[in-house]
């Protein structure tokens, strides 16, 4: 496959946790040296999201053909919903971006992630949700609130992190609606579970950009015999398809 059609699901910009600050700038010469044509970007740095969300449509109003947005929505924000209007009527934001650890809350207790989800399906783009992270991020979390929308689609991003790859592969099989993005997820063994269980349709190369290196997210594929079809979906058409870009 053609490097230079690379779509990169996840990147952030904005300050690291080490205190580096990131701006599209650096995202797009990252983008430019590994190849990579477009990316789906949200920043993370607070809890007050509006701001953030502003940033981010900034970026896609000025690169459109390179970015593509994730409105960061808090459901402890009483105008979540609002908020979801507000980033998704806008050209080029195609997806919404969910961190429970983050903000502070169990998915699968939270009883205003619902109404926030019915607020979305009418648009008709994706919902990224981070897993991995204890006790507030798991996979068999975002699993249940994913089982009761079964017209949106959710992708978990890295396959549940180093400690539980196993299990959001098995939550994922059961569920149709379920992707997972493979930022950070360095197990051999979980990425061929994932190959197996869930194949290369519901499989999205991602970086999680500037907090992995492409270069090593993308030499992870080699012990993989994988086909030029299969490579093609999950480094470029699954994320254009639940972008609506396909």
């Amino acid at each position: 496959m053609d490097e230079k059609r690379i779509i990169d699901f996840h990147v952030h910009m904005g300050k690291s946790s080490k205190g580096d600050s990131y701006t599209v700038d650096d995202l797009l010469a990252s983008m430019d040296k590994f190849g990579i044509e477009r990316s789906g970007l949200s920043i993370l740095n607070g809890v007050e999201t509006g701001p953030l969300n502003d940033r981010v449509m900034e970026a896609v109003r000025l690169h459109p053909d390179r970015i593509t947005g994730f409105a960061y929505i808090n459901p402890r924000d009483p105008h979540a919903i609002d908020e979801v209007n507000r980033c998704l009527s806008v050209e080029g934001m195609r997806g919404v971006k969910f961190h429970s650890w983050k903000h502070g809350y169990f998915p699968d207790n939270n009883s205003a992630l619902d109404g926030i989800i019915d607020a979305i399906e009418p648009y008709g783009v994706p919902i990224l949700t981070h897993t991995g992270t204890p006790p507030l991020s798991l996979p068999q979390q975002w699993a249940m609130v994913a089982e009761r929308h079964p017209n949106v689609k959710f992708v978990f991003a890295h396959i549940g992190y180093l400690d539980y790859g196993y299990g959001c592969v098995e939550c994922a099989k059961k569920l149709p609606n379920v992707y997972v993005d493979t930022a950070g997820q360095v197990e051999i063994q979980v990425m061929e579970k994932a190959l197996e269980d869930l194949g290369p349709d519901r499989i999205i190369w991602a970086t999680d950009w500037p907090y992995k290196y492409p270069g090593s997210e993308l030499v992870k594929f080699e012990p993989y015999d994988l086909g030029e079809e299969d490579r093609e979906k999950i480094f470029r058409t699954n994320a254009l398809k639940l972008w609506g870009l396909l």
